[in-house]
């Protein structure tokens, strides 16, 4: 009785522990979320709300799932992606970010492209080169159910695509461009950089192709995201590359959030069809072997496979098979039991018969000692 008193005792104070724990887990959640919406209440124009909530994720390893496979992405694309003549610089306009700095963003209503996913269909309405970490297009789609983005790291290359220019044709009622060429070494004052009209993303289409990794982000301080992260990089033209450093350089942000936010998030990989359709081999569904056909005429070279043992564990895996090997590994293993019954019961020294016993002579003692005897025949 007084070791189940004392058990209730500790099982009351480790339930005050767990609660508790369970308390200041919440209230340090809502201190994380209360600090995160004052900061975004702050954000100048250079930084995206989505993107700077997906910087400011802390996810534990335990919080990272697999898809439900009834719920995986079926279907995923970029439409009007390879179509250049809508990305026209004068239908996008640049946030201009204060003294903190932010990423290059420039907005647009024009619509000229959307992602489709599993018939959802929202259109673009931002295009971002980040200033944190590796340069990286992001693509912003803000009026997605959820919040939406497409990522692609950006790299140095002798034939990539040109991007630097049209960006400056975006800007070109800034100076930033001026300040960025100037920051070369050494510095260019000649080259128009303002100089493209429109540009073309069909090369994030192709990068897309071969796979991106798709994030589903759940936490409670803000809107629930859908984040694409291309798995191959776009080249950008060397001749822009170095530019490109320095626009980044001049608008690299001074602002650092030390805010964590716990999150769960599924993670999946999904590929998206290029300007012809066609996507990349390791993305296509694989296709079940082919059945093999019985033939009477079959020479000894067809049977060289089916008398391996990678052979005989293919063919036992096919669902016509499998109820058959069952059956004969059932009975085979039934015999045996028989067999090893029967040869028990045949071995056992106690099986052999012993010789009969016979009596020849009795002898009969009386108390006062004498004895009678009758010999049996």
């Amino acid at each position: 009785m007084l070791q189940r008193i004392g058990g209730l005792r500790i099982g009351a104070r480790a339930l005050r522990i767990t609660l508790a724990a369970a308390l200041l887990s919440v209230a340090a959640g809502e201190e994380s979320c209360d600090a995160l919406s004052d900061i975004m209440a702050r954000l100048n124009p250079g930084f995206w709300a989505p993107s700077f909530v997906f910087r400011s994720l802390w996810v534990r390893p335990g919080a990272i799932h697999p898809p439900n496979l009834t719920r995986a992405a079926k279907h995923a694309e970029l439409s009007q992606v390879c179509n250049a003549a809508p990305f026209r610089a004068d239908k996008f306009e640049w946030q201009k970010p204060t003294s903190d700095g932010g990423d290059w963003i420039a907005t647009t209503a024009s619509k000229p492209m959307s992602i489709n996913i599993d018939g959802v269909d929202c259109e673009l309405t931002g295009l971002a080169i980040t200033t944190l970490g590796w340069p990286s297009l992001r693509l912003q789609f803000e009026e997605c159910p959820r919040k939406t983005a497409v990522e692609v790291p950006l790299v140095n290359a002798s034939s990539g695509m040109k991007l630097v220019h049209w960006m400056c044709q975006v800007t070109v009622a800034s100076s930033l461009c001026k300040h960025a060429a100037s920051k070369l070494t050494p510095p260019d004052t000649t080259t128009n950089w303002a100089s493209q009209g429109v540009l073309d993303l069909s090369h994030v289409a192709t990068a897309a192709s071969h796979g991106a990794t798709r994030m589903q982000i759940y936490e409670n301080c803000y809107e629930n995201l859908d984040w694409f992260v291309i798995n191959t990089p776009l080249a950008v033209d060397a001749s822009e590359w170095n530019m490109l450093l320095s626009l980044r350089s001049v608008l690299v942000p001074t602002l650092q959030s030390s805010v964590k936010i716990k999150a769960n998030i599924v993670v999946e990989t999904v590929c998206m069809p290029d300007c012809n359709g066609q996507m990349a081999a390791n993305c296509h569904k694989r296709q079940p072997e082919a059945q093999h056909t019985i033939m009477t005429d079959l020479s000894s070279a067809d049977w060289t496979d089916a008398t391996t043992f990678e052979g005989f564990v293919a063919d036992s895996s096919d669902v016509e098979v499998l109820p058959y090997l069952a059956g004969l590994l059932g009975s085979t293993f039934l015999l045996g039991c028989i067999l090893s019954a029967c040869m028990s019961a045949c071995c056992s020294p106690g099986a052999a018969q012993l010789p009969e016993k016979r009596i020849k002579k009795v002898v009969m003692s009386y108390h006062d000692g004498t004895e009678t005897s009758q010999n049996l025949y």
